[in-house]
C-alpha cells in the first residue's frame, strides 16, 4: 500500500510540473525498455566466467599487481546488506585489496556484524567514528585508511562480480598511462537474486559526463590522484561522487572504460535506484557539481535541470548572439522555418540525399560563409533557437562538427546516436525513436561526443575550407566537388576535432 502511495504521490507531483502526456510517455518507454532488456539475465549468465575460468585467474600471480583499496562509507547499514557486498569483495580472484570501512553509524550494528570477519580477513580495515560527518567525511576518513595504489568506490550495500577486481587489474596492467578507470553496471533486485537494467557505457565522454554521472560505479583512481584533487567535498553530499570523478578527469591523463558488467546497484526502497525522488537533495548538488567543473575549465555555459532527475543541459555562451544582440537592441531575429535559415547570418545549407551514399556535391566558391549547415531534409521546420544551440557548440574550443537532432515526416528520429566504446548486445538503437521520447539512459535528449555526425551538423566555414584542401591534394582544379559526409566526419576526428550532438537544436522533416 505505501509503495502504491508514493508511486500515485511521485506521478501526480510529476504530471504537475510537465503534464500527464509527458508522465504517460515515460511509463510506456520504461515498459518499452523493460521488454527489449528481458533477455538480459540470460544474456549475463552466459558472460559469467566458468569456475574454471575464475580458478585461472585466482591463480595468476603477479609481484607488481596493485593493491585496490575499496573505500566504503557506511551508516546503520543493513546486516544482510553489509555481509553481502563484503562476501562479494572477498569472493574476487584478484587478491591484492583492501576494503576500509569507515562507519559512521550511531549504533553498533555495522561492528557487530563485522565481528567475525575482522578477526580472520586482515583485508578489511574498519573504523568507527566518533562522529558522523556525512558521507563525504566518511568517505574521506575511509580514504584516509587506505594504503593501496589505486582507490575504487563501492557502496555500502551494492555488490561486485568475482571477477571485478582481476578485470580492473588487467586494464590497469594494459593502460599503463591511465589513471581513472570505470566499469559497465546493472541493478539487482532487493533479494540480490534479479540482475536488470543493465547500463552500456561509452567510452570516456566529457559531454555526456557534463549530463548526466554516467560513469558513477565501479570507479576506481590513483589513490595519489584522488588525495591531491583533496578527496571528497561535503558541500557536494549527495552528488560526492559526481563531484569527485569531474574533479579525478579534469587532471588530464586517459580515463580507460572497462566495457564489461561488473557491478550491482542493488534496488531497494530507500535507494535512487528504486526511487529517484528518495534523495532530491542530491540532484540539486549535481547540478552544483557541474556548474563548479565549467567554472574551473573557464567554460561559460549555464546548467539547467531537466524533467528527469539527475540529467543536466548545459546551455554554453553564443559569443555571436551576444554580439549581434547588442547591434540589434531590441529587435530580435528568430528563425522558425528552415527553408529560411540559408542565407541569414552567414550560413550556406546544403542538402545531401542519404539515400545516395550520402555523398554532397558543391563548388569552391560555394564555401564563403561563416557557417555551412549539411543535412538531408530538403523541406522542415527548425526549433527557434536551432542556429543559436548549433553555433555555440560550434563556438566552443575543439568542436569540428555541431549535430542537431532530426525527425522524419512520421515524428521519429531520423538518425542514430552513436557514441565509442558501446557495446549493447540487446541491440537498442536511437533510430526510429518517437518525438517525445528519452532512449536508452535519455541518451536521446543529452549532449554527448559522438562516434559520427547526425544527418543534420554544423560546421565553421574556415574548417570545411581547410578539410577541402586535403581532399584535393594533387587535384587543386577539381570544380565541383563531390564529398562523402562519412569521410567529413572521419578527417574531422583526425585533425583532433570532437563532434558533439546537441539535442536542443531540434529539426522537423515536413512533407
Amino acid at each position: 500500500m505505501g509503495k502504491a502511495t508514493g508511486l500515485l504521490g511521485r506521478g501526480a507531483r510529476y504530471v504537475g510540473k510537465y503534464g500527464f502526456l509527458q508522465l504517460y510517455r515515460k511509463i510506456r518507454e520504461r515498459r518499452q525498455l523493460d521488454r527489449l532488456e528481458e533477455p538480459y539475465g540470460q544474456w549475463l549468465s552466459g558472460q559469467q566466467p566458468t569456475e574454471a575460468a575464475l580458478q585461472l585467474q585466482r591463480q595468476e600471480k603477479n609481484p607488481q599487481a596493485p593493491r585496490i583499496s575499496i573505500l566504503v562509507p557506511a551508516y546503520e547499514t543493513f546486516r544482510e546488506f553489509l555481509l553481502e557486498m563484503v562476501e562479494s569483495v572477498r569472493s574476487q580472484t584478484y587478491e591484492n585489496w583492501e576494503l576500509c570501512i569507515a562507519d559512521g553509524s550511531k549504533s553498533r550494528q555495522v561492528e557487530k556484524a563485522l565481528e567475525g570477519l575482522l578477526r580472520e580477513e586482515p583485508r578489511i580495515q574498519y573504523k568507527h567514528l566518533t562522529l558522523n560527518g556525512g558521507i563525504s567525511q566518511n568517505t574521506n576518513a575511509a580514504l584516509a585508511m587506505a594504503t593501496g595504489e589505486y582507490v575504487a568506490l563501492l557502496d555500502h550495500d551494492d555488490l561486485l562480480f568475482p571477477q571485478t577486481l582481476y578485470e580492473v587489474a588487467k586494464a590497469i596492467k594494459e593502460n599503463p598511462l591511465g589513471e581513472a578507470f570505470y566499469t559497465d553496471e546493472d541493478k539487482v533486485s532487493f533479494d540480490g537474486k534479479r540482475h536488470f537494467q543493465p547500463h552500456f557505457k561509452p567510452d570516456f565522454n566529457l559531454e555526456l559526463l557534463r549530463s548526466n554521472n554516467y560513469i558513477c560505479h565501479f570507479f576506481v583512481v590513483k589513490r595519489e590522484r584522488a588525495q591531491r584533487i583533496g578527496g571528497f567535498r561535503p558541500e557536494f553530499d549527495g552528488a560526492q561522487d559526481y563531484d569527485f570523478i569531474l574533479r579525478c578527469v579534469e587532471q588530464g591523463g586517459p580515463v580507460v572504460h572497462i566495457p564489461q558488467i561488473l557491478y550491482s546497484w542493488r534496488s531497494h526502497a530507500s535507494s535512487t535506484a528504486a526511487d529517484p525522488e528518495s534523495k532530491l537533495y542530491a540532484y540539486e548538488a549535481g547540478k552544483r557539481a557541474v556548474e563548479a567543473h565549467l567554472a574551473r575549465k573557464k567554460e561559460a555555459g549555464r546548467v539547467l535541470e531537466t524533467a528527469n532527475y539527475g540529467f543536466y543541459r548545459v546551455r554554453y555562451r553564443d559569443k555571436r548572439a551576444s554580439e549581434e544582440e547588442k547591434k540589434q537592441a531590441s529587435r530580435r531575429v528568430l528563425i522558425n522555418s528552415f527553408e529560411n535559415l540559408h542565407g541569414q547570418k552567414g550560413i550556406k545549407v546544403v542538402y545531401y540525399d542519404k539515400v545516395r551514399n550520402k555523398v554532397v556535391t558543391f563548388r569552391k566558391r560555394d564555401v564563403t560563409d561563416d557557417y555551412v549547415l549539411f543535412t538531408c531534409v530538403k523541406k522542415g521546420k527548425a526549433d527557434p533557437g536551432f542556429f543559436r544551440e548549433l553555433r555555440a557548440a560550434c563556438e566552443r574550443p575543439g568542436i569540428g562538427m555541431a549535430c542537431a537532432r532530426v525527425y522524419n515526416v512520421h515524428g521519429r528520429l531520423f538518425h542514430s546516436v552513436e557514441m565509442a566504446g558501446v557495446c549493447n548486445p540487446l541491440g537498442i538503437t536511437m533510430k526510429g525513436l518517437k518525438k517525445g521520447y528519452l532512449g536508452y539512459f535519455h541518451r536521446a535528449c543529452l549532449q554527448q561526443e559522438l562516434a559520427k555526425p547526425t544527418d543534420c551538423f554544423l560546421m565553421k566555414g574556415k574548417l570545411l575550407e581547410e578539410l577541402l584542401r586535403l581532399y584535393q591534394e594533387g587535384d587543386s582544379g577539381r570544380d565541383p566537388i563531390s564529398l562523402d559526409v562519412e569521410w567529413l566526419g572521419a578527417q574531422v576526428k583526425r585533425m583532433g576535432y570532437r563532434i558533439v550532438y546537441e539535442p536542443w537544436a531540434v529539426l522537423y522533416e515536413q512533407r
